[in-house]
């Protein structure tokens, strides 16, 4: 699976930034809060995406080589790998960051990899979009039968438990994100775009005929997300 979704990423890549709007709103969120710490680098931000979001002076690190790419191009400083095994010695940032990317790797692994290459009293921001998101497009494939295994969010418990086994968590915000779209393909492409594809697969097409049908009623997209601010101890 995760080589499927480096694929995704990295064909999306060119097309990111103009069609990721509510990912963009989260990632704009989440740096507010940088204001209020000092000294933030040296900063890591997981899944970094094309870097439009990265401090300056931050390092940007994503799975898939067409994003590294375009961080490269903004004069970022970016490496490809992977947030489940940072290629970074312990304690080597005062701040990681993290939007809208941890939701595609097993949380335990991504968060104790944050704790290690963070600095004693630094700091972990992350906004997650939670079990909920894409709630009405799942329950469209799910009513039309569709033999596809659907992606899952992590259980918002499981990443207040994760994320408090290891940091101190300072504060959090749940925002949801909605935008609703003229048709069910627009809604549809909308998300493929962003590199979000299902990676278990693609439909047949008479499911998918039949699920555009249905989602035609409400072509929404919406995310639950989390936004923490969190402390190594």
């Amino acid at each position: 699976m995760k080589e499927r979704i480096k694929r995704n990423f990295s064909l999306a890549a060119k097309e990111y930034e103009e069609v990721a709007e509510l990912q963009l709103e989260a990632g704009e969120r989440l740096l507010r809060r940088l204001n209020l710490i000092d000294k933030l680098l040296p900063l890591l931000d997981l899944g970094a995406g094309t870097g439009k979001l990265t401090p300056e002076g931050g390092i940007c690190l994503d799975i898939a080589p067409e994003m590294t790419k375009r961080c490269r191009e903004k004069g970022r400083v970016a490496v490809c790998g992977d947030a489940e095994r940072i290629p970074f010695k312990d304690e080597s940032f005062k701040t990681v960051i993290s939007n809208f990317a941890l939701q595609w790797t097993q949380v335990e692994r991504s968060f104790r990899e944050a704790y290690r290459v963070l600095k004693s009293g630094g700091y972990f921001l992350l906004s997650i979009p939670v079990e909920g998101s894409l709630k009405i497009l799942f329950k469209c494939w799910k009513d039309v039968g569709s033999s596809l295994p659907l992606f899952k969010f992590p259980d918002e418990e499981k990443v207040f438990a994760e994320l408090s086994r290891l940091f101190e968590i300072i504060e959090f915000e749940r925002v949801y994100l909605r935008k609703v779209f003229k048709s069910p393909k627009e809604a549809l492409k909308a998300v493929n775009r962003t590199g979000a594809r299902n990676p278990f697969g693609r439909p047949k097409r008479g499911e998918l005929l039949r699920f555009l049908e249905v989602y035609s009623k409400e072509p929404v997209i919406e995310y639950d997300v989390l936004i923490l601010t969190a402390r190594k101890t």
